[in-house]
């Protein structure tokens, strides 16, 4: 096994936050040291997270969440529909094939990150006032950059033309530098007005008409009505059977059964007269076939109730699928975990899609916009066709494993279309080697980035990585990276031992910590 081991696990009896950021790890334990629960802790992270990592999430942005309390796991999908006022004939009256990844033509799903908020305030002990206060601290008194987020704002000046962005993420258009202290008054007033008004006045209040209102001026389609009919969708979650676990995942139009799915593959696979990393490589290919043709807004088009099914991996395997090269893009996301000594936990995932989603920041907010509806295709006899009022097939998901009906793992990663394969691989690494949380999130990594329009044939590993495989017999390209390159996203992990230690580890490819209570 070729890997080093950047840093300990980080251990505690109690309880562990692990986020890629420090500030939200620190509010996370904050909260739990001063008698919060789970709820209250993931609200305050990720609160904090949508400030000082508002280039991966933000209020602009996505949410769902596995919560795991009083032993039942619910599953909480707050991703947006696009607004009632879009479709496909905008784009092709301006003679675009796609949607812009940048600009207000991009910004055209409903956010829902405070959605999912609105549902954890439901099983929350503390006032919101006091959940947002760390938030509403650090926007308005600033925050050191880090190297990431420097980086990050640097790119996107480069590439947006919006004079709000501008303005909000620079000075005179110059990025910050690392350590320089970054401070975001707007955004600071909009959690003061969720503060003061509650959270439900973002999508119905005097908060949303504002919102509203700066939608408008930016050019953004998203309306009043359309903030009105945001909820999040509160369900079970998507289960099977791992050696003797349960594995939770996130149901459509998160990418979550793709996890499912790709472990019955192993499975089903049998004893093949091949290596472990060619087993794991080859599932994932034709778990990729899974994902393109059945995953989208469960409204349209419900799950197969048989897709665990053997004879239904059977007819998948043996389908062939053409599209158009991978492009190899990445998706910007955070995600964080948070497990307490009695078994509750829960694993959380929000994002802008992109770095600043659609670079988009309407007057006086400091929210940089998502741009998750550029996902959608234009093609008409495709299932992702943009329509008014439609969830797309969104890359975010969130896993959760329980033993013998007890809390053992909560997991997730960062990186857009790869992050079930992230989910399968650290899943084998932790379960099967026997590998910490620590140890498997520091090995080298390969990763096969193509989304549900193209070909997978491209495959990215890291320096390290030993591949006991013939490349060629999969792949038509081949890249290699540096060791700790964020292209194999960011990843959290949350382990608790059969004697009750709960082990915590942080992804260094970010600005990952986890901290123990």
């Amino acid at each position: 096994m070729n890997g080093v081991r950047t840093r300990p696990d980080i251990t505690s009896r109690k309880g562990i936050v692990s986020t890629s950021s420090i500030q939200a790890s620190m509010t996370g334990i904050k909260i739990l040291n001063s008698g919060g629960n789970i709820a209250d802790s993931a609200i305050g992270t990720s609160a904090v997270l949508a400030v000082t990592q508002n280039n991966l999430c933000g209020l602009g942005g996505d949410g769902f969440a596995l919560l795991r309390k009083n032993n039942k796991v619910i599953s909480i999908n707050s991703s947006g529909k696009s607004s009632r006022n879009i479709g496909a004939e905008i784009y092709e009256k301006r003679g675009l094939k796609s949607i812009p990844y940048h600009g207000s033509l991009a910004a055209i799903t409903v956010p829902g990150l405070v959605g999912l908020w609105i549902e954890l305030e439901k099983h929350a002990s503390f006032e919101i006032r006091d959940l947002l206060a760390d938030a509403i601290k650090i926007s308005r008194e600033g925050f050191p950059v880090t190297h990431n987020y420097a980086k990050s704002i640097e790119a996107t000046l480069k590439r947006t033309g919006d004079k709000n962005f501008i303005e909000t993420f620079s000075n005179n258009g110059m990025p910050p530098m690392q350590g320089d202290i970054f401070y975001q008054e707007d955004l600071a007033n909009i959690f003061q007005n969720l503060s003061d008004e509650g959270l439900e006045s973002f999508y119905r209040g005097d908060l949303a008409d504002k919102l509203a209102g700066a939608f408008k001026s930016s050019e953004i389609v998203i309306d009043s009505q359309d903030l009105r009919d945001h909820h999040a969708v509160v369900g079970r979650p998507i289960s099977s059977n791992y050696e003797d676990r349960t594995v939770y995942e996130l149901p459509p139009n998160s990418q979550g059964a793709t996890v499912n799915f790709n472990l019955n593959a192993l499975k089903y696979m049998g004893d093949e007269r091949i290596t472990r990393e060619e087993k794991l490589i080859k599932s994932q290919l034709i778990s990729n076939k899974f994902r393109r043709q059945y995953i989208g807004d469960p409204d349209r088009m419900p799950l197969p109730q048989n897709f665990l099914d053997e004879s239904f991996f059977s007819k998948i395997k043996e389908e062939d699928l053409n599209g158009k090269s991978a492009s190899g893009k990445d998706g910007d996301t955070t995600y964080f975990a948070i497990a307490t000594e009695n078994g509750d936990s829960i694993s959380m995932i929000q994002s802008n899609y992109t770095g600043f989603g659609s670079a988009c920041v309407p007057t006086e907010t400091g929210i940089s916009m998502q741009n998750r509806g550029s996902y959608f295709s234009l093609d008409p006899d495709h299932h992702n066709f943009l329509e008014p009022s439609k969830r797309t097939f969104h890359t975010l998901c969130a896993c959760m494993i329980e033993r013998e009906g007890q809390f053992e793992y909560a997991l997730g990663t960062m990186g857009g279309d790869i992050q079930p394969q992230v989910h399968v691989n650290k899943i084998y690494e932790l379960i099967n080697l026997g590998l910490s949380p620590q140890e498997s999130i520091d090995l080298p990594r390969m990763s096969i980035p193509a989304n549900i329009y193209e070909d997978p044939d491209l495959l990215v590993y890291e320096n390290g990585k030993t591949l006991d495989f013939d490349i060629n017999k999969y792949f038509k390209r081949f890249h290699q990276t540096n060791y700790l390159n964020s292209a194999h996203g960011h990843c959290q992990i949350i382990k608790m031992g059969e004697n009750g230690t709960l082990f915590g580890g942080a992804d260094p490819r970010g600005d990952g910590f986890a901290m123990p209570l």
